[in-house]
């Protein structure tokens, strides 16, 4: 029994040894001794990509674009740098100092951190580690006390606020294009969709007895091109279809040539009607390009959903109605998507002032014309 029990010590010690001699590269490739359990923490990583289901016809897959774009931060950032690290040698002031020398936007940086921290965290669960460097992953402070702040520290906040146009600027713009990119343009300034449920709109999600779309899908052009779910619950609801919008479409599709209920109300003339137009190249070639002859530049699909939402607080919309209309999950999220218009803070400061200001230091009263 006692060589029993040294030959187990052996082997937990041999695990032991071989557990720290893992490193980020090995187990992203699954290419340890510990080849199951690797590979079970590298699919983990990869955020389920098998993990799929059916639903109304359609292929549905958690997160297809969040899926490729951790594994492209996975190979193009992580690996390169810390791929022959091993875990146990990655400190947190170093992942740290890289991600801050990184020449990427302050979003990216969160990410690529995301995507480090996740890694560690299917490691320690495989217990190829002990612990994740890259978050604490205890509990900070204690008694009630808070206590040092542990783990990568990396700013998410943006670098500059988004593009959001003004009534008359969209209107300009519409008036640059064609008509074919004249209707992209008005349904996305108007519905305030992203980009994926613009491409995603076939015929049969345009009620036009009830005069609604359902937005019930969103479309992802990699892998083939794949329509998915929307991106949240709350994505998934009708919207308002105003008779101008109506009328528009009823034209276009009495010159498609693609008006089966399933077919996309903007189909690929390349792919003859089987993937949704390619909204990234009509960005670059028509849409960019027209606003950029009235001064407008850095203008992308987001730029007419962050503008619908500011154009409705503008015309004095409740939160809650740009909140629905926008269909986003809480007004946190909302309220980033709100800038106020210079007039309009103008207008609010005149207000302000006027309001705290004695009427005989207002411009244009004078002394006389206060009342003793």
């Amino acid at each position: 029994m006692a060589s029993g029990c040294t030959a187990n010590n052996k082997s937990e010690i041999s695990a032991s040894t071989q557990t720290k001699r893992v490193s980020l590269g090995a187990l992203l490739q699954g290419g340890t001794s510990f080849q199951g359990a690797a590979k079970v923490a590298s699919d983990a990583l990869r955020l389920t990509i098998n993990n799929h289901s059916q639903r109304n016809g359609v292929s549905q897959m958690t997160g297809f674009s969040t899926q490729d774009g951790y594994l492209s931060y996975a190979k193009n950032w992580i690996v390169p740098r810390w791929g022959s690290v091993l875990l146990l040698k990655v400190k947190t002031v170093d992942v740290e100092r890289w991600l801050r020398e990184a020449a990427v936007s302050n979003g990216t940086r969160a990410k690529i951190k995301c995507v480090l921290s996740a890694l560690f965290s299917h490691a320690v669960r495989w217990e190829f580690t002990s612990t994740n460097p890259i978050s604490s992953g205890i509990a900070v402070g204690s008694g009630g006390k808070r206590g040092p702040s542990v783990g990568v520290r990396v700013s998410a906040k943006r670098q500059r606020a988004p593009t959001v146009l003004s009534a008359e600027q969209v209107k300009l713009g519409l008036m640059m294009l064609e008509v074919w990119d004249q209707l992209l343009v008005l349904l996305d300034g108007a519905l305030g969709t992203r980009r994926g449920e613009l491409a995603a709109l076939r015929w049969q999600d345009c009620d036009f007895e009830s005069d609604t779309f359902q937005i019930q899908h969103s479309y992802y052009w990699r892998r083939g091109g794949i329509l998915k779910d929307t991106k949240t619950e709350a994505s998934a609801k009708p919207l308002p279809m105003h008779p101008a919008l109506k009328q528009a479409l009823l034209e276009w599709r009495a010159q498609s040539h693609r008006t089966k209920p399933t077919d996309f109300v903007f189909p690929s003339r390349l792919y003859g009607g089987r993937k949704a137009l390619d909204l990234a190249a009509v960005l670059k070639r028509k849409i960019r390009p027209a606003f950029e002859k009235i001064g407008i530049t850095g203008v992308g699909w987001h730029t007419f959903r962050h503008t619908a939402g500011t154009l409705l607080a503008e015309l004095g919309e409740h939160q809650l109605t740009i909140r629905d209309y926008l269909r986003h999950s809480n007004l946190s999220v909302t309220n980033q998507y709100l800038q106020a218009a210079s007039n309009t803070k103008r207008n609010a400061q005149a207000r302000l002032v006027e309001a705290i200001l004695p009427v005989h230091l207002l411009p244009g009263k004078t002394a006389e014309a206060v009342a003793p």
